[in-house]
């Protein structure tokens, strides 16, 4: 494969907005599943891609497709059904699923938070198996924010819960594998750096998605080399997109959050990132 860019995460940080404009880009080519889970599930051990997943994949963005043409239902199907679907997940397949025929100036990509798993190792085999152009960015979310919407994606708590069982709740949440490695943002970071060259990996800060949309989208065309795209056709910029309601942490949370939320700041300040001043303790 010639080209191939990547969004490794992090999770519940924005990777849908991001799609859903650069998706329109002509220089950047999406396969109709914007989180092909390949990459976590043949370089780490996490196997996502089971066949339960695959069927839910499927269903789900059959039941989105309503609003197109015909013609692009049937393809989107298709596949799903001819390509995606069936044959041993190896690493052929995988690059069956991408145009092969596209220019200099284009980019193959696949946006799966799971990839940010796979350690240093597992990503030089990539650049070894697949392409040896590969450009990935991470997007960087407020620790403790972050955690709070993923906790209310994956555990959907009950509504009517006190808060003492809700803060219970959380607190075995973030004891889990899911919350701890998907909060490893500097960990996360030092391995595709070191995997794929420092000046592959570009982290992002969530907060510039809502104060500055465009010139966030203009930063990763910068880091691809492409063209300026005209993005104004697509929508608002300003709207959300795949979010979590109740997005603010409660105060006990936040404290439940706290040792992780200091840990990654003065990490990634440590790197040269700056985070935003509101990330800062108080």
């Amino acid at each position: 494969m010639q080209r191939l860019f990547l969004s490794i995460g992090a999770m519940k940080a924005g990777t849908t907005w991001v799609y859903s404009f650069l998706s329109r880009h002509p220089e950047i080519n999406f396969t109709p599943e914007k989180e092909i889970h390949f990459l976590a599930d043949y370089y780490t051990d996490h196997n996502p891609l089971t066949k339960q997943h695959l069927s839910r994949r499927l269903n789900a963005r059959l039941k989105g497709i309503q609003h197109l043409r015909v013609e692009r239902q049937s393809s989107i199907q298709e596949w799903y059904e001819h390509a995606y679907i069936p044959g041993e997940k190896t690493i052929k397949w995988y690059k069956s699923l991408f145009n092969e025929t596209i220019t200099d100036h284009h980019w193959n990509a696949d946006f799966s938070n799971l990839s940010a798993l796979i350690n240093k190792q597992g990503w030089q085999k990539i650049k070894q198996d697949i392409s040896n152009q590969i450009k990935a960015i991470y997007i960087l979310r407020e620790p403790c924010e972050r955690l709070w919407s993923q906790f209310k994606f994956s555990q959907k708590p009950n509504s009517q819960a006190t808060e003492a069982q809700l803060m219970q709740q959380a607190s075995t949440f973030l004891a889990t594998r899911s919350a701890k490695i998907h909060s490893q943002y500097c960990f996360n970071l030092d391995n595709a750096r070191a995997g794929l060259g420092i000046e592959n990996v570009k982290a992002l800060i969530f907060d510039d998605i809502q104060d500055k949309p465009l010139e966030f989208l203009r930063s990763i065309e910068q880091f691809l080399k492409i063209s300026d795209h005209n993005y104004t056709n697509n929508g608002d910029l300003g709207r959300k997109i795949n979010t979590t309601s109740n997005n603010i942490p409660p105060l006990q949370f936040r404290l439940l959050c706290e040792a992780i939320t200091c840990r990654e700041i003065e990490g990634l300040n440590h790197r040269g990132i700056k985070v935003p001043q509101r990330w800062l303790p108080q």
